[in-house]
């Protein structure tokens, strides 16, 4: 691909979160450690089954994904499937992202449920139901990995109902702020 993967690890009280964990470099396992315990590791859609069973392997923590998806992995196995409105650790709720694949999600930090979000103006985490490349444009995954461009379309304008100004990408550059707008305007572009 020509922009970077990620993955993130979000802190909680008492443990953290992997979402989409891609391979770390050896160094990077000390910081893993420290997050202990991990309390699961979210794969978000098919194609980001990435590092998740040497996490699991690793942490012992089960692998979750959207319900819908559940079925869709070629050799990652799933402990836990969630669907819309689910709330996982952290108070991270799910958001079903259908059209890039069939059980996609997505996942929001409302900034009524933390301080934290609050002073974030609200973040939402996607997987590959966008990607930012170049920095600060948005465009969807090759049309060879997305199943249903019009239902796609259709599932991210849920994004703007929620308050947030901050857009976490698995795939390519996050926008730190001002990120439902942008989202609203590449949408309008949208056939």
């Amino acid at each position: 691909m020509p922009w970077e993967l990620n993955g993130f690890a979000i802190r909680l009280d008492n443990g953290a979160i992997l979402i989409d964990p891609p391979a770390p470099a050896d160094d990077d396992w000390p910081q893993l450690d420290a997050l202990m315990p991990i309390k699961k590791i979210i794969v978000t859609n098919r194609d980001h089954d990435r590092e998740a069973e040497q996490f699991r392997q690793r942490y012992h923590a089960p692998v979750v994904a959207g319900v819908n998806e559940a079925g869709g992995f070629a050799t990652l196995m799933i402990d836990e499937t969630v669907k819309e409105g689910d709330i996982l650790p952290g108070g991270l709720s799910v958001i079903d992202l259908p059209g890039k694949s069939p059980g996609e999600i997505g996942l929001y930090f409302d900034p009524l449920r933390s301080k934290l979000f609050k002073e974030h103006g609200g973040i939402v985490i996607l997987g590959d139901a966008l990607v930012g490349h170049p920095a600060g444009l948005l465009r969807f995954v090759p049309s060879r990995k997305l199943d249903d461009a019009p239902q796609l379309r259709t599932s991210l304008r849920k994004l703007l109902a929620l308050e947030f100004e901050v857009l976490l990408l698995c795939d390519g550059h996050s926008l730190l702020k001002d990120a439902r707008k942008t989202i609203e305007r590449f949408l309008a572009t949208q056939p």
